[in-house]
């Protein structure tokens, strides 16, 4: 059981929110904002972190906001109980415990962290950028590599395998599925 669960709760809309607006600055807004302008920066360089960046510190404010908007007005996960001490501590405790959950925050960390090591200048720009790239390749990871691995490698391998023998590789080493 974490030991402040209303702070695990709000920390999780936080980061959740902040997440959003990082992917929705990085893959809709900043390109937008890039051909509004007339294309005169440069977009991954420059538009995307000056936007991502915005979005990512609003967003999170805007989480916590609306997560103690969601505690003033007490509506919780059950409409009808509203915000408990026991529905907290439940709510706190599944997310603390939820793999996916962890793991999605991870991954965007991790590209915050590499986001705002490779950049020149700037703090939230850059980690914004990051936080993207890390939630994309979390998805990319977690959701496209096994739908590749069970749906398409069984339907090429046969092929590849042909196409490599004729050339006169051999086939066996090719040992996955």
């Amino acid at each position: 059981m974490p030991e402040f669960p209303g702070a695990v709760f709000l920390n999780h809309m936080g980061i959740k929110t902040a997440t959003l607006g990082a992917v929705a600055g990085c893959l809709v807004l900043a390109p937008l904002s890039w051909m509004r302008g007339g294309r005169k920066d440069a977009l991954i360089k420059t538009v995307m972190p000056r936007v991502a960046g915005k979005l990512l510190v609003g967003g999170y404010f805007t989480g916590v906001a609306a997560g103690y908007a969601m505690a003033v007005a007490d509506k919780g996960p059950n409409p009808k109980a509203g915000w408990t001490n026991e529905s907290v501590d439940d709510r706190a405790y599944r997310l603390v415990n939820n793999k996916i959950c962890q793991d999605m925050n991870n991954c965007a960390g991790a590209g915050a962290v590499a986001g705002y090591m490779t950049a020149s200048s700037g703090l939230f720009g850059p980690m914004a950028v990051g936080v993207a790239g890390g939630t994309l390749a979390y998805f990319f990871s977690h959701k496209a590599v096994p739908k590749l691995r069970t749906e398409v490698w069984p339907r090429v391998k046969p092929q590849l395998s042909e196409a490599l023998t004729s050339m006169g590789v051999d086939a066996n080493s090719l040992t996955t599925g």
